[in-house]
């Protein structure tokens, strides 16, 4: 017996780069909101790169569960230090 509106269907084109350019927009969105609750950067960082290691399947090397290189630790770090280089000492 099979079905075939269960058949695999392909990604699209684009998809991964938009997923991975959304998740960078919230992980600034999110440090800002660190930022202002009174974590350091270190911290934020610490927390930002958790939440990433969660959300995607280690083990996967392709397809939409593989970790992009755009969400990597190191490329983090860079999102939240600008987020942080861009707030105001005073706030």
């Amino acid at each position: 017996m099979s079905f075939e509106w269960l058949a695999p269907t392909s990604h699209p084109k684009q998809g991964p780069k938009l997923r991975a350019q959304v998740a960078a927009a919230e992980l600034a969105d999110r440090a800002g909101t660190l930022y202002r609750l009174g974590f350091s950067q270190a911290a934020a960082i610490a927390r930002l790169t958790a939440r990433v290691a969660w959300e995607f399947d280690p083990p996967s090397k392709q397809g939409p569960h593989r970790r992009p290189d755009t969400l990597s630790d190191a490329a983090i770090a860079k999102i939240v230090a600008d987020t942080y280089a861009r707030r105001p000492k005073g706030e």
